[in-house]
Order: structure tokens, then C-alpha cells, then sequence
């Protein structure tokens, strides 16, 4: 698994959630029926501007030990940092499965708004509803995709840059040397998510 360097931050970040879905439509009166399918995952592009020439270099040797789409690296949305928090919040219970996760050891009071991610296991899971911890500690989280697999009583839930397991989503990713003698030119990296790692 290799590290994105932690130094060098995108310009733009676009993240999302592609959730795999079947339409069926009626050829007689245009009604349609959908179909929801397990296996969403995440997509991300990643563009940096006007690189410095160690900051490329960074970047370029990061881009050439991916080789392609075969390596894998934790990446996180850069443009979506989750507040400060003090607490070392567990999965609480086991065999829970679903969009729904009990947890315990949050601080009492708000845990996380709306939007923010949270990752379970390798997985990275964004909350579709506000989590709220009890004065003894306990929430359910409320999020998007469905787990993968069920974690185990008392697994960490990451909260400080939470991520998810990525791979360039082919093998045409890399830089191109700009004419000026101190930058390069702007790059775009594009990032889909090993949802099997």
C-alpha cells in the first residue's frame, strides 16, 4: 500500500459516489422501474496547478510506483476535513450490516454533521444524517455505501481522515513537463476505489 505525500495538496478535488443502479422501462406507457445493486463505490480526480519542481518530483515519483492501475493507495477527500474530535469511538456489537452502525466512546453531544466521512474497516463511509452521542457515549451512525462486511465489537472508527482503498482508474495517468523553468503544468490524476482490498 503506498502513501499519497502528505505535503502536496490538489487544487481541485472531486469525489463521488457511484452507486450501481438498473432502469427498466415499459415500451407501452414509458413507466419505469429501478433496480438497486450492491457494489457502489468511490471515484476520485485529483488536479494540482502549478507545481513546484520538488513538489513534481514528489508527485511524478508517486504517480510512477502506482505502475498504473496496479498499485493501490489510502487516499482521502482532500476537500472535506472532518472537525477536530477527542473521543476513540468503537463499534458496538457485532453482525451489524447495513447503512446503520451503534457505536460507543464518542463524546457526549454532536460526533459528526451530515457529509462527513467516517471509515469502517478499509471502508470509507459518508454520514447521511447527523450523528449525535448520548451522555453515556452511544450513537448510530446513519451513511452511504452499505458495509462491505460487518466489522467486529470494538473496532476503531476512524475519524481523523478517514479513506478509502484507491487505484488510478487506468494506466494513463502522469505529468507533462511544463516550458517554464519553475513549475509544471497543471495535472490531473483520476482515482477508483479497489472495493475488493
Amino acid at each position: 500500500m503506498l502513501t499519497f505525500p502528505p505535503d502536496i495538496y490538489p487544487t481541485q478535488c472531486d469525489w463521488r459516489l457511484v452507486h450501481r443502479t438498473r432502469a427498466f422501462r415499459n415500451p407501452y406507457n414509458n413507466q419505469v422501474q429501478t433496480l438497486s445493486l450492491p457494489g457502489a463505490y468511490w471515484q476520485a480526480q485529483l488536479t494540482f496547478a502549478n507545481l513546484s519542481r520538488t513538489q513534481g518530483a514528489a508527485l511524478h515519483a508517486f504517480v510512477a510506483s502506482m505502475q498504473g492501475m496496479a498499485g493501490r493507495v489510502k487516499l482521502h477527500d482532500h476537500a472535506i476535513i472532518n472537525p477536530a474530535y477527542g473521543g476513540a469511538p468503537v463499534v458496538s456489537g457485532s453482525g451489524q450490516a447495513g447503512k446503520q452502525l451503534n457505536v460507543i466512546g464518542c463524546l457526549p453531544g454532536a460526533f459528526l454533521p451530515a457529509g462527513h466521512y467516517v471509515q469502517v474497516n478499509s471502508q470509507l463511509l459518508v454520514l447521511t444524517a447527523d450523528a449525535v452521542a448520548d451522555a453515556g457515549g452511544a450513537c448510530s451512525l446513519v451513511f452511504e455505501p452499505a458495509l462491505r462486511n460487518a466489522p467486529a465489537n470494538g473496532a476503531a472508527i476512524v475519524v481523523d481522515k478517514p479513506s478509502a482503498t484507491m487505484m488510478f482508474s487506468d494506466d494513463n495517468q502522469g505529468m507533462r513537463r511544463s516550458s517554464k523553468r519553475l513549475v509544471l503544468s497543471s495535472v490531473s490524476l483520476s482515482f477508483v476505489e479497489d472495493i475488493y482490498s
